[in-house]
């Protein structure tokens, strides 16, 4: 049951063909296309000291699914989404075509450990309607990530059931454990949110995925910055320029990013995420002027 293909072929087929479409933009909710802006621009723009942690969080979360994914190794399901990218117009198949393709191993879902991470964030630090009813949409919103990956043909029943479960976890130490050691030590519990991410992002290098050395290098650029020049709490002011302004730089690391991702070596990985660590932190300190 868990890893059955038909049950993932089954459960593809009881959608129209064109619902792959709809499929396709749901699990973008757990992409790192939107999981990275969200939580970097929520650290800019909002109570920079509280959403840090939120910052290392999802790293950590990466760190945990590369490294599985590398030691597990299990492949996709033989299956695929409804409407395969070759058979659309060109212009269609580029835009559709990086939501469905994917090369990495198949456990666990990372789109359903990522979007129950940033999904959880929002619903417990968004201040609308009641906590219990954030929480209530933001398991919904999980809940149909997680569907998507199946129903698009990717991801076996028990990926997704496991990146639930690794990511329930996972929040759940992430987010005790570093207030009550502050409680019973003093220990501030930044820096052992900084620390047990950081032992995450370490252990994940052993699976031998180079991208495992881009999220430990951000890690260490992010604590460097943090102990040395932490940034100021304040957030800038919510302009709607200044908002277009910031995700167009991060389109420009998005963009880095890719070029890593044909090179792939250790080094160049463990560099610019060092370096894209640093400029998340150090961004903030800079003038007005700059921006």
């Amino acid at each position: 049951m868990w890893f059955d293909q038909s049950l993932v072929r089954a459960i593809r087929d009881a959608f129209p063909e064109w619902m792959a479409f709809f499929w396709a933009l749901l699990s973008m909710l757990g992409s790192v296309w939107f999981v990275a802006p969200v939580v970097v621009l929520a650290f800019w723009f909002c109570d920079r000291h509280r959403f840090l942690s939120w910052v290392v969080t999802v790293l950590g979360g990466y760190a945990i699914m590369i490294g599985t994914k590398s030691y597990a190794n299990i492949g996709r399901p033989d299956v695929g989404p409804a409407i395969a990218p070759e058979s659309l117009p060109s212009v269609i198949a580029f835009a559709y075509a990086p939501f469905v393709e994917v090369a990495s191993s198949s456990f666990p879902s990372g789109h359903t450990i990522a979007g129950t991470i940033i999904w959880t964030m929002l619903a417990l630090e968004i201040r609308f309607g009641t906590r219990r009813k954030r929480l209530a949409g933001a398991a919904v919103v999980i809940a149909l990530i997680g569907v998507s990956r199946i129903a698009l043909g990717l991801h076996y029943l028990g990926d997704v059931v496991a990146g639930f479960a690794i990511a329930g976890s996972y929040l759940l130490v992430v987010l005790t454990l570093p207030d009550w050691l502050e409680r019973q030590t003093g220990l501030e519990s930044m820096t052992t949110t900084f620390a047990l991410v950081t032992v995450v992002a370490l252990l994940s290098l052993f699976g031998g995925r180079s991208d495992a050395a881009g999220v430990f290098g951000a890690v260490a650029g992010l604590w460097t910055v943090w102990t040395y020049a932490p940034p100021p709490r304040e957030p800038w002011p919510l302009f709607p320029s200044r908002v277009a302004q910031r995700i167009w730089s991060l389109s420009g690391v998005g963009l880095v990013v890719l070029v890593l991702a044909v090179l792939g070596s250790y080094g160049s990985w463990l560099l610019v995420g060092y370096i894209t660590g640093t400029l998340i932190g150090v961004v903030p300190r800079l003038s007005y002027s700059f921006m």
